[in-house]
């Protein structure tokens, strides 16, 4: 089972929701998604608008991997239990408020999850994403890889200004 986790940003996520329709037409496999926001007519997946924590930790547990947009909270449960993950940030402005990317890439660029940043990519990832062996992050080193990620955004915001 693949779960698709869109998260609960209070704007849709319909590139996604497309693209992973697309996918689940043509595939095998099961697609369970939780969409919040997003309205949309899926046909080939079971949609969902929100889980309870306890609901969606046991899905995630369940799942052969987990399609999810590029938040925190979705991410660090994911590693936390070191599963496969595939994160399509929501783009800053339009589908969210701020970016998820530089989080994705982070952590993409320390092996622990795989990154879309072109939706057209996300068949090929999953592809990927079933020899991907997630590199989990050591004690300490997730505050640390946030920690830059938020440095970065202060220092970008402020231009060295406080």
């Amino acid at each position: 089972m693949i779960l698709v986790i869109f998260g609960n940003v209070p704007l849709p996520f319909t590139r996604l929701a497309k693209k992973v329709e697309e996918i689940a037409e043509k595939s095998n496999e099961k697609f369970i998604v939780q969409h919040g926001h997003t309205n949309y007519l899926f046909i080939n997946v079971q949609p969902y608008k929100f889980f309870s924590s306890r609901k969606m930790a046991k899905l995630i547990k369940e799942a052969s991997f987990i399609i999810s947009h590029g938040g925190y909270g979705t991410i660090s449960e994911c590693l936390k239990m070191q599963k496969k993950l595939i994160a399509v940030p929501r783009k800053q402005g339009i589908e969210h408020n701020h970016s998820q990317e530089e989080l994705v890439r982070a952590l993409e660029a320390n092996g622990c999850i795989l990154g879309v940043y072109d939706i057209e990519d996300l068949e090929s990832k999953l592809s990927l994403a079933r020899r991907f062996k997630p590199y989990p992050l050591k004690k300490g080193n997730g505050s640390k890889v946030i920690n830059e990620f938020i440095q970065r955004i202060y220092s970008s915001n402020h231009n060295g200004k406080d």
